[in-house]
């Protein structure tokens, strides 16, 4: 495998000598003196000799130049020393075949320095890393670092410059003067203006930056960056790169450094960027984060973060050590009908399962279960389930999982298990409240996601069946830390509250991956310390060998390109026989992965050695494929899923690599959670992926990269499974430290507590300001906020910190809500809901949505209000934004009916507004803006529902009516000037013309239509004529008759 050295050679273009007198003689406190010399021993400048003739002009020179040099001039290294500093000093030669030399010194020069700038980077030494750094921008700027920075503005007059260099005046000064004082200052009263623009055109950057302790040995850094300066195109091109630099205390080593790309579209904006830095005790003082320009010199921003008043986490306790015990047989479960769920698959439960079987199916205990993704966690869950319907034939137990793909693979597994084999009803909840308490009467299995179960269990002092469930398990309890964690632990906290509550037990049983602080969740969920089982991360029933390659490339789609034959070798050496999955970031990269495999395979020698069968045996599989690329990767035996393909391709796909007819799958990252199928290697093919909403690349979830890792897993198959992930150079340790050991996970509660709190003070759950307090004190942020202060803004630990800290978090959350119109304060203590707080909580949105609805909704508003003000609500702000995706919604813009005014393509609410317009025209979308509709779709009819009760709530009938039409508009994707037929299942706009010609108008006239006649006319298939019969059936006929009681009380 190539070095890192290697690479930067290969980059630069550098032999191999230069590199081996560079890795000599680079020393971290080498001086400018010592550098100039390490660049003037480089083999390049091998050929270059001192001749007689140009002796006596190297000796004037060697005296004008200001770094001294320690050799003669006879010196060959001498003369290139100087030749390079004349270079940068812009002194005139006089002899010609010194100007030759120089040209030649001088073209490598550049290229050199960078080699030598990465070279140190890369080992850390922070002070040669600056000095290198200034040295290749001085060689680009031709003039020292000494001089006035404004010297690199080309257009600015010699004579100025060195005006303001003649009066010593400190460059950062000349950001607080006018034109006027800068005119003044220099006497020159018309250049005030000039040098003005100049100084505000030269790049500056405002830092600020938020610690968060992970570990006692690990800090997440918040960086905030802010442009400071007028963005010229002339000056600065389409972006300005920054390297960002974090140094310990004696600014001796580089803790971390990444490259930073400012954007011109996006030079107004403030990026955030987030990264880790290791910690080390004793506790330094501070430590110092510099942003430094790439390009311009005497340009770079200093920030000393002050570790005063840090306060690093608790150490964790030692996970479970894993017992050495006889494995248990199957029969163990002492129960036929039960034994035969698994006799079929394997006669022995593995380790994990044996150590927890007697606490889990033996005892009413709440456990909380960790160990590592695919070591058959969701047994020990059916453990419960089977104690629970030993003890109540007709027990209820709800199952969540944060994932909807994760729900829907669950069900498909229990419903054979359980409904089939054991006659129980097992029931996936839809997110439709009334259906859903359907399914929740009549199920014996509940299978939800978190929201949907907030949605149901929040009114659970009405709905006796929320209070009537016996076993509750969460799945995946580590995406506690994810983005939808909070729900997830609000719905934990509640169903522990409403046990407390009924007096009577519900069991909890709580499934995670190995966390560092499983203590603290195990308490939380009323676990005790011997039904808390939390195994490490290599207590697999599949060893797992894991391997990490760097790339030091910062520009993504480079890194890929790069990444291509190295995922073809890992296949090669780790698997070249056995299953392999590959994961890439996106779903263009998929095909392109995919491509690339086939092509290194092809110039292998064989072409076919990923096909494990006949090429006839694939035909029928591949006729039911309709992308042609796929179908030629099949044939060559590797397959891509990604969100674009339909269920039935998916399906086809994963059963040919599951069959091992295929022997390479790439899979987009968004799939790692619906998959379920194993490898023996799991490439994880770069960790970060483009977020629209902050134009940037970001690192994975470390969850999302377990869950990737997990699939190295085959039981029954492997004796031990592999793992390549390739990664930024950068990230290595990173990913070293979380996958190797625990993880830690906090909660984020307390970033968005305003809708759970709305919804308790709704259902009279909390009633004034300390019944917030004791609400909090069920949360597993209460739990964390003492033995993490920092992370949660406490300064301290002690019980007065605390108190104070939780009432401030409560008098914020309920003030932000009372502004908004959602509860009303009174006397200082008590809370009572407010019609809009009611609205928001029953239809389940956002406190800001309702805000927004109030005050954007008014008696005019029309339709194209309406899409306006619902696509801007704050349940659309994650709607992802990829890259380049810009261009498409800009052609859509062109084609939607309903113009808007400046949009921003690369806002999320303009994306909604431009999709449902899409969704009503029924336009032709791309697979990634369909699947986005979709989402948009299952959120549209709560928040139209909403606007027509705000809009009833202040009488205004004609928008409200508006409404309405909009929800049955998006229900039927129509617009309401459209013909009514287009509601028809199988209408084409050819249907609908013959029908109209024929005077058909509504669905109605289709009913009354004469059977043959109706044929005839729609020259439909029999069986798509059954379906337009079905919803002709289906179709709402209500007949409407009143009368008037007392019309003497009308006035």
């Amino acid at each position: 495998q190539v070095t890192e050295l290697g690479r930067i050679a290969s980059h630069y273009y550098i032999t191999n000598e230069t590199v081996q007198t560079y890795n000599q003689l680079l020393k971290p406190t080498l001086s400018e003196i010592e550098l100039f010399r390490v660049f003037s021993l480089s083999s390049e400048f091998r050929n270059i000799t001192v001749r007689e003739e140009e002796k006596l002009e190297l000796q004037k020179l060697l005296e004008r130049v200001p770094i001294p040099v320690k050799e003669s001039i006879e010196e060959p290294s001498a003369k290139i020393n100087v030749l390079l500093q004349a270079f940068i000093s812009q002194l005139k030669l006089e002899g010609f075949a010194l100007m030759a030399d120089m040209v030649y010194v001088t073209q490598s020069a550049g290229r050199l320095m960078r080699a030598i700038f990465e070279i140190v980077l890369n080992r850390g030494w922070a002070q040669l890393t600056d000095k290198t750094l200034n040295l290749c921008k001085m060689i680009d700027k031709r003039m020292w670092q000494s001089m006035c920075p404004l010297r690199q503005f080309k257009k600015l007059p010699e004579e100025v410059v060195k005006k303001i260099e003649k009066k010593n005046f400190p460059f950062e000064r000349l950001y607080d003067l006018n034109h006027n004082e800068i005119g003044e200052l220099i006497r020159m009263p018309k250049m005030g203006k000039t040098i003005h623009k100049y100084v505000h055109l030269f790049p500056k950057l405002e830092l600020s930056v938020h610690l968060q302790p992970i570990t006692r040995s690990t800090l997440k850094v918040e960086l905030t960056i802010a442009p400071d300066f007028q963005w010229d195109e002339k000056v600065h091109g389409s972006s300005e790169a920054f390297w960002i630099l974090v140094e310990d205390v004696d600014s001796e080593v580089i803790l971390h450094h990444e490259y930073f790309l400012l954007k011109a579209k996006y030079a107004q904006d403030e990026h955030l960027v987030t990264f880790f830095v290791p910690v080390f005790e004793p506790l330094p003082p501070q430590y110092f984060i510099r942003v430094v320009s790439d390009r311009w010199l005497s340009c770079e921003t200093q920030l000393p973060v002050s570790f005063r008043h840090l306060i690093l986490p608790e150490k964790y306790p030692p996970p479970t050590e894993l017992l050495d015990l006889q494995p248990l047989p199957v029969s163990a479960l002492r129960n036929s009908a039960f034994e035969g769920l698994y006799q079929d698959k394997f006669p022995f439960f593995n380790p994990i399962q044996t150590q927890v079987f007697n606490t889990v199916y033996n005892s009413d205990d709440n456990v909380f279960v960790g160990a590592p993704t695919g070591s058959g966690k969701t047994i020990c869950a059916e453990f419960a389930i089977l104690r629970m319907l030993l003890q109540n034939s007709e027990g209820r137990c709800v199952y969540i999982t944060p994932m909807e793909a994760l729900a829907e693979q669950v069900f498909m597994d229990w419903y054979e298990k359980f409904q089939e084999r054991l006659n129980k009803k097992v029931v996936l909840l839809t997110g439709e409240t009334s259906t859903d308490l359907k399914l929740l009467g009549k199920g014996n299995i509940i299978i939800s996601t978190p929201e949907k179960w907030d949605i149901l269990s929040r009114r659970w002092k009405q709905r006796k069946n929320v209070q009537n469930v016996n076993l509750f398990i969460v799945d995946e309890v580590h995406l506690i830390g994810g983005e939808n964690g909070p729900v997830l632990e609000v719905i934990c906290s509640r169903m522990r509250y409403i046990s407390s509550q009924i007096e009577r037990p519900i069991r909890i049983v709580a499934l995670s991956s190995s966390l560092s602080n499983a203590k603290d969740v195990a308490h939380w969920l009323g676990c005790s310390a011997t039904a808390t089982f939390n195994f490490h991360p290599n207590v697999r029933p599949v060893p797992l060998e894991l391997h990490i390659q760097g790339f030091n490339i910062s520009h993504t789609q480079t890194r890929l390109l790069s990444m291509a034959k190295p995922v073809y070798h890992a296949v090669m050496k780790h698997s070249p026989k056995k299953p392999v999955l590959v994961f890439v970031p996106s779903r263009k990269q998929t095909r392109l992965t995919a491509i690339n495999i086939l092509t290194t395979c092809a110039s292998d020698v064989q072409r076919h050695r990923f096909l494990h069968c006949a090429e006839k045996d694939l035909v029928p599989y591949l006729e039911k494929l309709s992308d042609p690329t796929l179908k030629e990767t099949l044939v060559n035996g590797v397959g891509y899923l990604h969100e674009g393909l339909t269920a039935m391709e998916r399906r086809v796909v994963e059963q040919l690599f599951s069959s091992g007819a295929v022997q390479v799958m790439v899979a987009s990252r968004s799939l790692c959670w619906g998959m379920n199928i194993s490898a023996h290697l799991v490439i994880i093919m770069d960790t970060q992926y483009y977020n629209g909403k902050i134009h940037a690349y970001v690192d994975y979830p470390i969850y999302d990269v377990l869950q990737m890792v997990g699939h190295a897993n085959r039981p029954l198959q492997d004796d031990e499974g592999r793992c390549v992930i390739m990664c930024q150079g950068s990230k290595k340790d990173f990913f070293k430290k979380f996958l190797y050991e625990p993880l830690p996970v906090e909660s984020h509660l307390d970033h968005c507590m305003h809708d759970h709190f709305n919804a308790e003070i709704v259902t009279k759950t909390i009633e004034n300001k300390q019944d917030a307090v004791d609400y909090l004190t069920w949360t597993f942020l209460y739990r964390r906020m003492t033995q993490n202060p920092n992370y949660y803004n406490l300064q301290g630990v002690s019980h007065r910190h605390l108190s104070d800290h939780l009432s401030e978090l409560v008098e914020q959350t309920l003030s932000d809500l009372e502004q908004s119109k959602c509860i009303s304060i009174e006397d200082e203590m008590d809370v009572a809901p407010l019609n809009l707080g009611m609205i928001a909580a029953y239809y389940y949105i956002n406190y800001t949505t309702i805000e927004l609805f109030s005050m954007s909704l008014n008696a005019k508003t029309k339709v194209r209000g309406l899409l306006e003000i619902i696509s801007n609500a704050a349940e659309y702000e994650n709607i992802p934004i990829r890259h380049h995706e810009d261009n498409l919604l800009r052609q859509l813009s062109q084609k939607v009916p309903h113009k808007l005014t400046n949009p921003k393509f690369n806002d999320p609410h303009v994306k909604t507004n431009l999709l449902l317009q899409a969704h009503l025209s029924r336009m032709q979308l791309s697979a990634e803006l369909q699947s986005d509709t979709e989402e948009i779709l299952s959120k549209a009819i709560r928040l139209i529902q909403a606007c027509v009760d705000v809009l009833s709530s202040n009488g205004w009938l004609s928008p409200a009516l508006a409404a309405m039409e909009l929800a049955q508009m998006v229900t039927q994707a129509m617009w309401s000037k459209d013909s009514y037929l287009k509601q028809l299942p199988h209408f084409t706009s050819e249907h609908i013309k013959r029908c109209t010609d024929k005077g058909v108008e509504s669905v109605f006239d289709i009913m009354e239509m004469e059977d043959e006649e109706r044929t005839a006319l729609l020259q439909l298939p029999e069986a798509q004529i059954a379906d337009v019969a079905r919803f002709c059936n289906r179709y709402p006929n209500i007949e409407l008759s009143y009368e008037v009681g007392d019309r003497d009380s009308i006035r």
